[in-house]
């Protein structure tokens, strides 16, 4: 097969995970990976696009190939593709801080839902749990994500009993409404619902059938898109009640959450945080030997180009592969250096430094996005210029990846800075047609009055790169705002 066809075909996989459907198929294990498998930790926190998702789909999808699996149910307690069901759910109801008890309460009730329905799809055992549940009217009607989560929500418009004591635990009761036509029908002994005694039966329940189920909760920035106090409101409470039920062996929370999100909400007042920290997992972070990895396993399970490594004598088994052998394809792929010379690193490294923010993180989902960009740059320069078969040694010019950069660059800095974090568009834009390194005093210059609680914020989202007494603007957001090299004065 030509060159040229084979790079026409080469697919380096969707870079948003949910949407790969080959995924599992080149999944690579990391550390937090693994961690996850052995159960060490509930919350799973990172950056946009550096692979929370692809964690959880490859384990729900592939659970067989991970012994430390065996004997748990994974659950997944979110959509995963379309308009997430939490959004449209809480979209229905309005919510102050004085609500924060209630919403509390619909998480645990939708918790219980999903384990329940969970637990009685397996195993026979447990009606008179079951028969608790339905007299209390807790379990939803409709078994569907959207539909369970209306009914906890539509459930705790009741007066809500819920307290916060000294030692941070809440009091886990709800009282019904004595207007409502549930406790119309009840004796007063009936009135209060204990959830100590049904998570605790849930829990005896599932262990005394050797098994553990995993709820597993994603999308969280995609429910909650806009920041406002409401949502992290919502979260905040999520998290509440997760603390409520961390303990427990039969069952578990697993939460994929943004890293930025995670600190907005345990930042302001969190009681007991020391709870959910120790059952927190470091934020993913990818090193270059990670990098080199994805990209490599994604290549060679593209048949014709691993049949072309193949033919030049260049192992192909991943699992085998040395770092060497693994620069040695990818420089196959693109040409060795982007700026030739002894001092500058080769392309992989270039697009490293060029793809990082400000905190020094740097995604698959950002290297993967520009390498499915440069593919299809190259093609368009070679069909302008009327060439029908690549004849250099590599598949991918400098001129091709610089392209995809300045693509990348773009759209990282709208999509997500912008998108993310509206209020700081304004103070952004300051910087438009500057230099990329600062000091105090040109900062001032171009923030004003309020510079250095602005730099905070802009170093706490990764625009910024502190450095001692200098603060630098990464290169992946210099292309819109035509930022170039050099010390601002």
């Amino acid at each position: 097969m030509k060159k040229i066809d084979i790079l026409n075909n080469l697919n380096f996989g969707n870079s948003i995970a949910e949407y790969d459907k080959n995924i599992v198929n080149y999944y690579i294990n990391t550390y937090s990976t693994m961690d996850l498998v052995n159960d060490r930790y509930d919350i799973i926190k990172g950056t946009k696009g550096s692979g929370k998702t692809a964690m959880l789909v490859t384990l729900y999808d592939n659970q067989s190939k991970y012994s430390q699996l065996d004997g748990k149910r994974l659950i997944k307690a979110i959509e995963l593709k379309g308009d997430p069901d939490f959004k449209r759910a809480f979209n229905t109801v309005t919510i102050n801080d004085n609500d924060i008890q209630k919403v509390i309460d619909a998480w645990k009730i939708y918790i219980i839902n999903v384990i329940w329905k969970s637990y009685s799809d397996l195993f026979s055992d447990g009606s008179e749990l079951g028969n608790y549940l339905q007299k209390e009217k807790l379990l939803s009607p409709k078994k569907t994500i959207i539909g369970t989560l209306l009914h906890a929500l539509q459930y705790v418009k009741l007066k809500a009993t819920n307290t916060f004591n000294p030692d941070g635990s809440t009091t886990q009761s709800v009282e019904l409404s004595p207007n409502s036509s549930y406790a119309q029908s009840m004796n007063p002994s009936e009135l209060l619902i204990d959830y100590n005694h049904i998570f605790s039966e849930l829990d005896s329940l599932i262990c005394n059938n050797k098994s553990c189920f995993w709820v597993m909760i994603d999308r969280l920035d995609d429910a909650f898109p806009d920041r406002t106090t409401e949502s992290t409101l919502i979260l905040k409470a999520l998290f509440y009640a997760y603390k409520d039920i961390c303990m427990y062996d039969g069952f578990k929370m697993k939460i994929f959450i943004r890293d930025d999100i995670f600190d907005e909400i345990t930042s302001n007042g969190f009681t007991s945080l020391t709870h959910v920290a120790s059952k927190t997992m470091q934020s993913l972070q990818w090193d270059r030997e990670n990098i080199e990895q994805l990209i490599v396993e994604r290549l060679l399970f593209n048949d014709a180009f691993k049949e072309y490594i193949s033919g030049l004598h260049i192992n192909t088994d991943c699992s085998s592969l040395t770092s060497t052998e693994r620069n040695k394809i990818i420089n196959i792929l693109i040409k060795p250096q982007i700026d030739v010379g002894k001092k500058n690193p080769d392309s992989l490294g270039w697009i490293i430094n060029h793809v990082k923010d400000g905190h020094n993180h740097f995604t698959p989902r950002d290297i993967i996005s520009l390498l499915e960009k440069a593919r299809a740059i190259q093609l368009n320069l070679l069909q302008e210029n009327n060439i029908s078969e690549i004849a250099d040694d590599f598949f991918i010019s400098s001129p091709a990846i610089r392209a995809a950069y300045s693509e990348t660059s773009r759209e990282k800095l709208v999509t997500q800075l912008y998108a993310e974090y509206p209020a700081y568009r304004t103070w952004i834009e300051l910087f438009k047609n500057s230099k990329a390194e600062h000091n105090d005093s040109t900062l001032q210059q171009v923030l004003g009055k309020q510079w250095k609680s602005r730099t905070e914020k802009l170093v706490q989202i990764g625009f910024l790169e502190k450095k001692k007494n200098t603060y630098k603007i990464p290169f992946i957001y210099r292309v819109q705002l035509n930022i170039s090299q050099g010390r601002a004065k």
